[in-house]
């Protein structure tokens, strides 16, 4: 189950479900942590969120998205004298004070994330949602009975919330920038933010310049994705960095190792036969042929460990029938305990593909 919603309009799920629905996945999301207590996963470097923070966050953006719908309302004189016009505005006036309502119970559940009382948080921002969800139907009600529910201010409201969202995205961009990243790439998330100003943005729309705030945020939007291109592109450089040197290892292990078992006389033609290579040459073939793959899939990192995973199987197992051979020839001459201790320094500590990917993998995607 996730929690970490990435629809276009968090309220439009909210407002489909019953208080008592949200209750029940207030209970599932105490079930999921206590079944799957706080663990150190990480992804790109970042701690991933526990199931109650990512229900805080859903109710953070409900609470914006109630918030630039309020605001629209009193912003716009003539939406006002139609509600009152109506007989609604008191109506109006009181889902303002219920939304009030649903800010403390968000504001209780920020505290309650910060003492770590997860199931007290769970509890707050449940019945946060639930008066989001009810102070936005109802508005929209209100919008309606007043003549209002197909007009532009609904169609601006949609405008304002696409911008909190990629206000929220700079955010999230600037937390996994670099500090050694260039001025030039820091300065494209400031010029964003300066073309995602709401107050500004709510202005324009009143004096009916919609085509200049969508405008803006759609050049908003290209900064932005500049930004993400800079930061896929550092990400694919060190994964490949780090695929190269990977390989770069398993390559000059395994040399050695028939460097150093020819120097001592130690004929490995039957430990090649074994396992299906005529000679030394080929196996190192086949090696290299498999470390190119690898290195082609770069730009799709779970596909090149998964290419790691097979060269270390196969990389292992020879080292394994090798080192063997070497004990047999060592015992031989009495020298049992040094073959033993050149085994346990060499590939033959697990498999060398996997160990990488949950070294690494975290990084890559």
């Amino acid at each position: 189950m996730s929690l970490n919603y990435n629809c276009a309009n968090v309220l439009v799920v909210i407002q489909m479900m019953s208080k008592r629905q949200l209750v029940v996945l207030a209970m599932l999301v105490s079930v999921i942590m206590t079944a799957a207590p706080v663990s150190a996963m990480f992804a790109q470097g970042q701690v991933q969120a526990t199931p109650a923070e990512q229900l805080v966050e859903v109710a953070d953006r409900a609470e914006q998205q109630v918030k630039n719908l309020i605001d629209l309302v009193y912003d716009n004189e003539t939406a006002l004298d139609k509600i009152e016009e109506v007989g609604l505005l008191d109506a109006l006036e009181n889902n303002v004070t219920l939304y009030g309502e649903g800010v403390g119970n968000l504001t209780a559940a920020h505290d309650a994330l910060e003492a770590e009382d997860y199931e007290g948080a769970v509890d707050y921002a449940t019945e946060a949602l639930s008066i989001f969800r009810e102070v936005f139907s109802s508005i929209h009600m209100i919008l309606e009975d007043a003549g209002l529910q197909k007009c532009e201010l609904v169609d601006c409201q949609g405008l304002l919330e696409a911008m909190t969202r990629q206000l929220q995205r700079i955010d999230r961009l600037r937390e996994i920038l670099p500090e050694d990243a260039p001025d030039e790439i820091k300065q494209l998330l400031d010029d964003a933010e300066a073309l995602l100003d709401i107050n500004a943005a709510r202005a324009l729309l009143l004096e009916g310049k919609a085509t200049e705030v969508i405008s803006n945020l759609q050049e908003a939007k290209d900064l932005i994705s500049q930004v993400h291109d800079y930061l896929k592109e550092q990400a694919e450089e060190n994964n490949a960095w780090r695929i190269d040197g990977y390989c770069e290892r398993v390559r000059e292990r395994i040399r050695e190792r028939f460097r150093n078992g020819n120097q001592s006389g130690i004929d490995f033609a039957d430990v090649l036969e074994s396992l299906g290579y005529q000679s030394e040459n080929q196996f190192m073939e086949t090696l290299e042929n498999m470390i190119q793959t690898a290195k082609g899939n770069r730009e799709n990192f779970k596909n090149a460990l998964q290419d790691l995973d097979e060269i270390g199987q196969m990389v292992q197992e020879m080292d394994q029938a090798m080192t063997q051979k070497m004990n047999q020839h060592m015992n031989g001459s009495g020298s049992g305990s040094n073959g033993d201790n050149s085994g346990g320094n060499g590939l033959g500590n697990g498999n060398i593909g996997s160990n990488y990917g949950r070294g690494s993998g975290g990084n890559g995607q």
